[in-house]
């Protein structure tokens, strides 16, 4: 058995995958313009020693050495100079009032949806926009989650059928996010059928990737933990809503009911979505022929969303539903308070979701922003890049290690943008030759090669091959993000993920004087991040 499987593993079209390093694209030697700058200053000083003498000759080389350790050394990935712009933006955010946040109490509209199209189910029923005699579609009111920062201009509209259509007018981007199932366990599939598999997922990702207009896909997992107690808890309110004791209605299922949630511990439940972001200026002649603005993004985005149902069975995950305004806020407010994702993903008789209200239900109560961490109604979140994927030989399925790294709220969050072919030809020329006139400074400085360097060629001449085999370009970024309900919870969570991570063959990086924007990405179905 352990022959066959090395035979397979030789013949993969996988065998010897790896991802390329982490980038830091530079002006020169992978410096950028911000460490050139506190380098030229220590050479003026140098100058000025020179030409001055004396002790201002020392005074002059000392601070070129001081300025060239801080313009080229990195520390988590940036350079000093970028740390501190950091800083100080964190310091003009602090003293403007931007770092913490409380949602005022108004009257919002309120978003109606009705039966339509697209085919899949959508996780609410009611009204939603109608079209008119032309087949044109006359989208309603659109909502508010209450979100902090930028993200507070975010509108939800219903498209016909009740699905959910998020749009940026910052961004001028919209989106659109389906629930995932998979339909069969991939660590429990033979290694043939992984392999098919993951090429079909990356067959999906390919097309996705040339529909037009889609500029992002985000696909995420979301671990809740759902104890018995919380079950039962909900369970009686409900009654007293209803006015109705189940004991009277049958008291033998309420005994057993409550005898199993009182034993049941905390369980691991997963919330998958997949989000589309589409951008209008990729598609304008298009929107043109539907009639322009808004309502033709939206009867393209239909389109898109049948598209996308059709393209994943085969990678053996399916869209099982469509999420509704409703929906989108309620995955909003439990990414929040972790407490509120077993009311808003309940159900109510009719088998409709009961999400939370697109008009300031889904968003948080309080913010406070830390520079490692972040508080939201009772929990303590933290996110992380994973800056390096992994440099050996990447088997299928590594990041499971994150996915399923423990019994704690955590989610993990996949960025992918689609790259035009000519367009990442022609960044993978200009990178060689960056490396090579790096490689020609180097030999002048008479400075050896990193194996970074060495390896960065590698890297740039296998992206070069699998471009010429029409493989399609793809920028990819992965955030993981960890919650508690205080620092000790934060801090165990967080070293437990770092334990998976090592396992998986990554590297985190937590995102230090970003956490507030790296969770919005990262923890909401909106596809918030720029690639």
């Amino acid at each position: 058995m352990a022959v066959i499987e090395s035979i397979q593993q030789e013949t993969s079209e996988f065998d010897g995958v790896h991802f390329a390093q982490e980038r830091h694209p530079g002006v020169v030697l992978g410096l950028t313009w911000e460490q050139l700058a506190v380098v030229a200053l220590g050479v003026v000083f140098a100058l000025g020693g020179i030409v001055l003498q004396g002790r201002m000759l020392i005074i002059g080389i000392v601070m070129l050495l001081v300025c060239a350790a801080v313009g080229v050394i990195r520390l988590q990935g940036r350079s000093i100079p970028e740390w501190a712009l950091l800083f100080m933006r964190q310091l003009v955010r602090q003293a403007s009032g931007q770092l913490t946040y409380r949602q005022g109490v108004e009257p919002g509209h309120q978003l109606q949806l009705v039966d339509g199209e697209p085919q899949a189910v959508v996780l609410e029923a009611g009204q939603a926009a109608v079209r008119d005699a032309k087949g044109r579609i006359k989208p309603g009111a659109p909502a508010r989650l209450r979100l902090p920062g930028g993200a507070d201009e975010l509108r939800l509209y219903g498209l016909p059928g009740g699905a959910g259509f998020v749009w940026d007018p910052r961004t001028k981007e919209a989106s659109v996010c389906a629930k995932v199932l998979t339909t069969r366990g991939f660590e429990l599939e033979s290694f043939d059928s992984q392999e098919e598999r993951s090429l079909s997922w990356g067959g999906a990702l390919a097309a996705m990737g040339r529909l037009p207009g889609v500029v992002r896909v985000q696909a995420a997992d979301q671990t809740t933990l759902i104890s018995g107690s919380n079950v039962l808890g909900y369970y009686d309110s409900k009654q007293e809503g209803a006015g109705i004791e189940s004991k009277t209605v049958d008291p033998f299922l309420d005994a057993a009911f409550r005898e199993l949630m009182a034993e049941a511990q905390a369980m691991p439940v997963h919330e998958q979505w997949l989000t589309i972001v589409l951008s209008p200026a990729r598609i304008g002649s298009q929107l043109k022929s539907l009639g322009g603005g808004v309502p033709a993004l939206m009867d393209h985005a239909l389109k898109v969303m049948s598209t996308v149902e059709g393209l994943l069975p085969r990678s053996g995950t399916r869209v099982a539903a469509w999420h509704s305004p409703r929906s989108l806020a309620g995955l909003s407010r439990a990414a929040f308070d972790p407490d509120a994702a077993l009311m808003v993903s309940s159900t109510d008789p009719s088998g409709a979701v009961q999400g939370a209200s697109p008009n300031g239900g889904g968003g948080p109560m309080a913010v406070e922003v830390h520079a490692g961490h972040m508080r939201t109604d009772g929990h303590m979140h933290r996110t992380y890049k994973v800056s390096e994927l992994p440099q050996q030989l990447a088997r299928l399925g590594f990041l499971d290690e994150l996915i399923f790294a423990g019994d704690f709220r955590h989610t993990v969050s996949v960025f992918m943008s689609p790259v035009d072919r000519s367009s990442a030809m022609r960044a993978t020329k200009r990178r060689m030759a960056t490396w090579r006139s790096d490689s020609k400074v180097m030999e002048r400085m008479d400075r050896p090669p990193s194996p970074e360097h060495e390896q960065e060629k590698d890297d740039i001449e296998r992206e070069q091959g699998e471009l010429m085999k029409r493989h399609a370009g793809l920028e990819m970024a992965v955030l993981v993000t960890v919650t508690g309900r205080n620092e000790s919870e934060l801090e165990a969570a967080s070293n437990e993920i770092m334990t998976s991570s090592i396992t998986a063959g990554c590297e985190l990086r937590p995102l230090y004087l970003e956490q507030d924007s790296a969770f919005m990405a990262a923890a909401l179905p909106f596809g918030m991040v720029k690639l």
